[in-house]
């Protein structure tokens, strides 16, 4: 699967409020390079990552958590939300171009507009955690 550079940096972002990489097998990471965008991977059984990109295998580093960011699913973001107390009150897709997902946190209930919906839903659990992170 490709994300798009506002996904890269909202996994990224996620990690920033406390998300860390996660590294069981079939997870997806990945890491970003200065100049060179990011590169995707695919944990596989044994601590070996796929390279999503060129397509080789290597083995996972002693302290991987430095690098790498965690690119949650659709469904693990959901999960994520639900953990955190937050309810997904709606999920609709507007004029065939953008979804829109309304989470309620607490007392407020927030929009977060995206091009897909699981960057609209990283959008959503991004602001969560940065809220309760800076809380904390």
């Amino acid at each position: 699967m490709w994300f798009t550079k506002q996904q890269f940096a909202l996994c990224g972002e996620l990690k920033q409020w406390g998300l860390l990489p996660r590294f069981e097998a079939g997870d997806i990471v990945a890491r970003g390079f200065a100049d060179l965008g990011h590169e995707e991977f695919q944990v596989l059984p044994g601590s070996k990552l796929l390279s999503l990109t060129a397509g080789s295998v290597s083995a996972l580093q002693a302290d991987p958590t430095l690098h790498f960011f965690w690119i949650p699913s659709v469904d693990e973001v959901t999960e994520l939300l639900d953990r955190a107390g937050v309810a997904c009150l709606s999920c609709n897709r507007e004029d065939q171009r953008e979804w829109v997902v309304q989470a309620q946190h607490r007392d407020s209930i927030e929009s977060h507009r995206a091009c897909s919906l699981h960057e609209a839903l990283l959008r959503a659990l991004c602001a969560v955690l940065k809220r309760n992170y800076q809380e904390a």
